[in-house]
C-alpha cells in the first residue's frame, strides 16, 4: 500500500507533456519538463484545461525571397518579404505550474537544386495573453531563458524548442481566467545568414544587394541558385503546442556548478587550490580526512577544467546531495566526464526528524576521568557537547540518557602532535565502533546507536600518549525532534545498502584463494600451493614450450629474485609437462607457487584470471536487485565506466614478475598505489584517479568505450571516488556522507597477500579498509544519471531531497 501511494504521488507529480523536435539557437540553465502527451483530434490540442485551436497543416508560403534586415523599421511588416501566419488561442487553466506555447517547424530545412541549404528564419510574437505586471503572461524575455529542454521518448533533446510565451494563473486573485489570445509567425530569409555573389573569393563579395560583409557563417548562392528559388515558392508547415508543465531547477550537473562556481576565476573551485573550506595552500590533501579546513563541498577536478564536461563531486560532511530516484534515495558522488551523474544508493524513504544535541540535564553521567582526575569532561551549552583537552594516559566517558529511538553518538577530536592513540564506544559492555591514528590525525565519529533504553550505558574511552600538544574531543549524543517529513532521505545503517535472499553474506566473493577473485567477473582460478622446492631444485628465469613440455631456460640452482620457473628437479635440463611458478619462497613453512600447463606463463596466468568470464557474487546480487527493482527506469541512466582496477603498478616488481627483483607475499593493485596504504615510494600515493588503466578492467553495459559486461548500467563506487568524497585508507571519518555505520565494499582490489584476494571497503566509522573478499560486508549499487536529467523539485537535504521524475 505505501508502495502504491509513492507511485500515486508520482504519478500526480508528472501530469506534463511533450512532443515534436523544434526549432531554435537559444540556451538557459532552467528548463521545462515534459514527459506525458496528449493531444486532441482536427484542429485542437486539448491539455488539462487548456484548449489550442489551429488550423492543423499551418502553411507558410514565401513568394518573394528576398534577405532582409529583421530589425529594419517596418520591415517585419512587408507581406512581399516575409511569410506571416497568426494563429488563436483560447481556453483557460487553473494548472499551478502554467501553461507555455511552443512552435516549431516542420520541414524548414529548404535546398537549392544544387542541394544547398536555406536557412529560414522564424519570429513569433504573443499577444493578448494578459501582461507580465499581473504575473499572468510572462514573455520569453521576462524569464530571462529562451529556450527550454524537454523529453522526446527516452531521450532529452537540447536547443530545439522555441518557447514563445508562457502563461501562469493570476496569483493575485488566486482563480483562473480566460487565456485568449494571438500567436503571430513571421518567416523569412535573414541577410546575416545569405550572402548572394557569383564571385565570392573567401573574404567579402557581393552582387545582389546584400551589404558587403565577411561571409563566414553564411550560406553563399550564386545568382543562378537564387533565381532557382524565387521562381518556386518555399512553403513550409509549423506547429504550436500549448503544454503544462512543471518548471524545473535545472539538472544535477548544472545545480552542482553553480554551488561550485567562482565569480572571481570565472571557473570551478579545482582541489588543487586554496579556498574557504582548504587552508593548505596545495589544495585538498587526500591523505587527510575532510574536514572545513580540508574540502567540504562541490569541488572541480584539477586537469578537467577545460574538459567539456569537468567532473566535479561531493566530499566531506555535506548535507544537500540527497536524491529521491525510482523511489528510491540515493547519495550524489560526482559527475562523469560525459556530463552523467553517479549517485549511490542510500535505502528506502522514510521519516526525517530534526536532529536535536541533548542538553546537560538528560544526561546521566556515570564516569567521567582520564584515569587520575574525575570531571575532566565539561559541558559548553552553547552546542550542547562533552568538550576535553587531554594530554596521556586513559580517558573515559560514560553516561545514560532518558530512553528513546534513533540515538546518533557524534565525536570529533584531534590527536595532538607527535604522540598516538585510539578510542572505542561501547553499548554496555560491548563495544560498537572504534578508530585511532597518529599526531595530529583528526577524528570524526557518527555512529548510529538507535534505540537506548534508560539503562543502556554509552561510554567513550581514549587511550594514547607521547603527545607534545594535547588531544582534543567533542562528544554530543543526537536526539530526533520535530518531525520533518514522512518521505525523506535521513537513512543509516542497514537501511543504506540492497537486501537480497542469499544463504551466505553479502560477501564480493565466496572465497578468497585466488587472485582472480579480486575481480568483479574473473576467469580461470589458479589456487596456490604452499610446498617448498625439493632441495637442489633448478629454477629458471623463464623456459620453452615445445607443444609438449616445459624447458628451464638459465637454470640454475635456487632462486636470486629473477629466477620463479622450475620443474622441481635437480638437474638443468630436466623438462616437465607442467611448471610451477613460485612467487613467495620463506624457509620451510611459506613457499607458494602456481600450476602452469599448456605453455602458460605466469603473465598468461594473470591474463585468463582476469578474463571476464564469471560474476562475482557482488555482481549477481547487484544485478538481481537493479532487474527487480531498477529495470523500469533504464533509460534514464548514462552507460558509463566502472572500473575494478587490477593493474598492477609501482609496487609489482614481485614474484608476479616473471622476472622480479625479489619475491614479495604480496601482488599489490592500483588503487592500493594510489591510496594512504602505500609505501613512500609510490610516485602516486595519496593521488586518486577516475581514470581505468585497463579496458578490461572498464566494466560498462553496452558502450564500447568498456568491456560491456554487466547486465545492467549498475555497480559500485571505487576505493578513489570514496577517497574523493572525504575518506583515507587507514584513517576514521564517521563524518563524511558515504559513511553510514555499516561495513560494505568497493569496486577496489587491495592486493593478494600469499594465498588471500583482498578488496578495499569501507567500515563502520568512514575508516577505508581492506578485508579478505568473503569478508560479510555489504553492497550499496551505484547508478549514473544521464545528463541534463531534470530535478523537478527539492534542495538536496535528508527532508526535501532533489527529485528526479
Amino acid at each position: 500500500m505505501e508502495e502504491e501511494k509513492k507511485s500515486n504521488k508520482k504519478q500526480n507529480l508528472l501530469l506534463v507533456l511533450g512532443l515534436i523536435a523544434f526549432i531554435g539557437l537559444m540556451g538557459g540553465v532552467t528548463y521545462a519538463f515534459f514527459n506525458y502527451t496528449r493531444t486532441g483530434a482536427g484542429n485542437t490540442i486539448r491539455v488539462g484545461r487548456i484548449a489550442f485551436i489551429s488550423r492543423q497543416t499551418e502553411t507558410i508560403n514565401l513568394s518573394n525571397l528576398f534577405p532582409i534586415d529583421p530589425t529594419e523599421t517596418g520591415v517585419m511588416d512587408d507581406d512581399e518579404k516575409v511569410g506571416t501566419l497568426e494563429i488563436e488561442i483560447e481556453g483557460d487553466t487553473d494548472y499551478a505550474q502554467g501553461v507555455e506555447y511552443l512552435v516549431s517547424s516542420e520541414n524548414t530545412n529548404i535546398y537549392t537544386s544544387s542541394g544547398k541549404l536555406v536557412p529560414i528564419s522564424l519570429d513569433v510574437s504573443v499577444t493578448n495573453l494578459g501582461t507580465s505586471s499581473n504575473n499572468y503572461f510572462t514573455a520569453r524575455e521576462d524569464k530571462n531563458a529562451t529556450i527550454y529542454k524537454k523529453l522526446v521518448g527516452d531521450e532529452l533533446v537540447g536547443d530545439q524548442m522555441l518557447l514563445v510565451g508562457y502563461i501562469k494563473p493570476n496569483t493575485t486573485t488566486g482563480t483562473a481566467e480566460g487565456v485568449n489570445g494571438k500567436l503571430t509567425i513571421k518567416a523569412y530569409l535573414d541577410k546575416n545568414k545569405i550572402l548572394i555573389s557569383d564571385t565570392y573569393d573567401g573574404t567579402e563579395s557581393d552582387n545582389m544587394g546584400t551589404p558587403n560583409s565577411m561571409a563566414q557563417g553564411k550560406t553563399v548562392l550564386t545568382t543562378t541558385e537564387w533565381n532557382s528559388l524565387q521562381a518556386t515558392p518555399i512553403t513550409f508547415q509549423v506547429k504550436v503546442e500549448a503544454n503544462e508543465g512543471i518548471w524545473v531547477k535545472g539538472s544535477l550537473e548544472e545545480i552542482m556548478k553553480q554551488e561550485n562556481f567562482d565569480t572571481t576565476k570565472n571557473r570551478g573551485i579545482l582541489d588543487n587550490e586554496q579556498s574557504e573550506f582548504v587552508s593548505a595552500n596545495t589544495g585538498i590533501d587526500f591523505g587527510t580526512i575532510s574536514s572545513d579546513t580540508n574540502g567540504k563541498g562541490v569541488y572541480m577536478r584539477a586537469g578537467t577544467e577545460n574538459d567539456a564536461n569537468p567532473i566535479l563531486y561531493y566530499r566531506g560532511n555535506v548535507t544537500n546531495n540527497n536524491v529521491l530516484f525510482a523511489n528510491y534515495c540515493w547519495k550524489v558522488v560526482r559527475t562523469t566526464d560525459t556530463g552523467g551523474v553517479k549517485l549511490i544508493y542510500n535505502g528506502e524513504t522514510g521519516n526525517v526528524y530534526d536532529k536535536v544535541a541533548l542538553s546537560q540535564d538528560k544526561y546521566t553521567i556515570v564516569t567521567n576521568t582520564d584515569g587520575t582526575n574525575s570531571n575532566v569532561w565539561t559541558f559548553d551549552s552553547t552546542d550542547n557537547s562533552w568538550n576535553t583537552s587531554y594530554t596521556t594516559g586513559s580517558l573515559e566517558l560514560s553516561f545514560k540518557v532518558p530512553a528513546g529511538d534513533d540515538y546518533i553518538f557524534e565525536m570529533t577530536g584531534q590527536n595532538g602532535s607527535s604522540g598516538s592513540g585510539g578510542y572505542t564506544i561501547y553499548k554496555g559492555t560491548n563495544s560498537v565502533n572504534g578508530g585511532g591514528g597518529g599526531g595530529d590525525a583528526p577524528f570524526a565519529l557518527n555512529h548510529p546507536y538507535g534505540t537506548l533504553t534508560a539503562d543502556d550505558v554509552v561510554k567513550f574511552t581514549f587511550s594514547g600518549g607521547g603527545f607534545t600538544t594535547p588531544s582534543t574531543f567533542k562528544i554530543k549524543m543526537i536526539a530526533p525532534g520535530e518531525l520533518l517529513t514522512s518521505s525523506g532521505c535521513d537513512n543509516t545503517g542497514a537501511n543504506t545498502q540492497i537486501t537480497v535472499n542469499n544463504t551466505n553474506t553479502f560477501a564480493f566473493n565466496i572465497v578468497s584463494d585466488s587472485p582472480a577473485y579480486v575481480g568483479y567477473m574473473y576467469g580461470t582460478v589458479y589456487e596456490w600451493t604452499n610446498s617448498a622446492p625439493a632441495s637442489g631444485a633448478y629454477f629458471g628465469n623463464g623456459f620453452t614450450w615445445d607443444g609438449a613440455n616445459y624447458t628451464l631456460t638459465s637454470a640454475k640452482v635456487g632462486y636470486d629474485g629473477t629466477h620463479h620457473y622450475t620443474c622441481n628437479l635437480r638437474t638443468a635440463e630436466g623438462t616437465c609437462s607442467s611448471i610451477r611458478y613460485y612467487y613467495y619462497l620463506s624457509g620451510t613453512s611459506n613457499n607458494y607457487y602456481i600450476t602452469l600447463t599448456g605453455g602458460d606463463s605466469v603473465e598468461k596466468a594473470i591474463e585468463k584470471m582476469q578474463t571476464n568470464t564469471t560474476p562475482s557474487n557482488a555482481k549477481t546480487q547487484i544485478e538481481t536487485w537493479y532487474a527487480g527493482n531498477m529495470n523500469t527506469v533504464t533509460n534514464r541512466l548514462e552507460d558509463t565506466i566502472w572500473c575494478n582496477d587490477r593493474s598492477m603498478g609501482n609496487g609489482n616488481n614481485s614474484g608476479w614478475i616473471a622476472n622480479g627483483g625479489s619475491l614479495s607475499e604480496t601482488l599489490f593493485y592500483g588503487a592500493y598505489q594510489r591510496s594512504a596504504y602505500a609505501t613512500n615510494s609510490s610516485t602516486v600515493k595519496n593521488q586518486p584517479s577516475l581514470a581505468c588503466a585497463n579496458k578490461n578492467d572498464s566494466f560498462t553495459w553496452k558502450n564500447g568505450n568498456g568491456n560491456q559486461k554487466l547486465q545492467y548500467p549498475v555497480a559500485m563506487l571505487t576505493e578513489d571516488e570514496m577517497v574523493l568524497a572525504g575518506g583515507v585508507a587507514g584513517k576514521t571519518n564517521g563524518a563524511f556522507y558515504l559513511t553510514t555505520g555499516n561495513w560494505y565494499w568497493s569496486l577496489s582490489p587491495f592486493y593478494f597477500l600469499r594465498s588471500s584476494a583482498y578488496e578495499f571497503l569501507l567500515n563502520t566509522s568512514g575508516y577505508i579498509h581492506y578485508d579478505s573478499v568473503f569478508y560479510p560486508a555489504g553492497l550499496r549499487p551505484s547508478v549514473s544519471l544521464k545528463p541534463r536529467t531534470p530535478v523537478v523539485s527539492g534542495e538536496g537535504t535528508v527532508a526535501d531531497p532533489y527529485v528526479i521524475a
